[in-house]
């Protein structure tokens, strides 16, 4: 793990510094430190947090011999942040995420349903999830990601049952990139999330309501080389100078 400014942060270090950083702000500014973190791809026919949050998903259609690799960064707004605007976000460059860290406590719960003036009890999961994810502005004529990079990407790539699962196993989205500061306050910020999910699940016939509390961090940052890496270290895409 990254102990001093010249280090490179790995998944965990830059976890570490982030929250050394939201312990003590008066702290050395974390702007400038380098950093490559690596995400691991998720099925996503799970109905977690963790997937429905993942930046980096991967869906195998067995009739069809077709694996879908789907890469999706979010957007911070003041819709799924509490603290956007008291932060000074809102004169920000409008910001994508990619969370990298986090956990998930699930439970069983009770969801109050409504349907014009009738209401209903339903079963449902309780999922309180802390995250920590990059900040990383985008927006026209300013973006921080490589060059050709979107926030939402997808490629459909034919390929047998065995060939697929070597490639998912340990696929990573591996960022390079480099902390930056600008202007919010703190420089580490974060907020909650509240609210409620309705997907269907893939194993029954039915939807899961899901009512969420999330505790999400930030820091702000420059991405400039991002990579998709399969199994046996195979380098299936690659964006900027230096990417793997």
């Amino acid at each position: 793990m990254a102990t001093s400014s010249g280090d490179m942060l790995d998944t965990a270090g830059l976890r570490n510094a982030m929250e050394t950083a939201r312990e003590a702000p008066a702290a050395e500014s974390l702007a400038g430190r380098r950093f490559q973190i690596a995400i691991p791809f998720v099925d996503e026919r799970k109905r977690t947090m963790k997937v429905l949050q993942s930046p980096a998903r991967w869906r195998y259609d067995y009739s069809r011999g077709e694996l879908t690799v789907m890469i999706g960064l979010g957007q911070i707004s003041a819709e799924n942040y509490s603290g956007f605007k008291q932060q000074g976000l809102p004169n920000l460059p409008s910001l994508q995420t990619a969370f990298f860290d986090g956990s998930e406590l699930r439970g069983p719960t009770t969801v109050e349903i409504s349907k014009g003036t009738l209401k209903r009890q339903e079963v449902g999961v309780q999922s309180i999830v802390t995250n920590y994810g990059l900040a990383i502005p985008y927006a026209d004529g300013e973006t921080a990601l490589p060059p050709r990079f979107q926030p939402f990407m997808a490629y459909k790539v034919k390929m047998n049952q065995q060939a697929y699962h070597r490639l998912v196993r340990g696929m990573k989205l591996v960022l390079n990139g480099q902390l930056t500061a600008l202007g919010q306050r703190p420089e580490v910020f974060c907020g909650e999330y509240d609210g409620r999910l309705a997907a269907p699940d893939t194993h029954i016939d039915d939807t899961v309501y899901t009512l969420v509390k999330a505790r999400q961090c930030f820091a702000t940052a420059r991405v400039d080389a991002i990579s998709v890496v399969g199994g046996g270290d195979v380098v299936l895409a690659a964006w900027g100078p230096g990417a793997r």
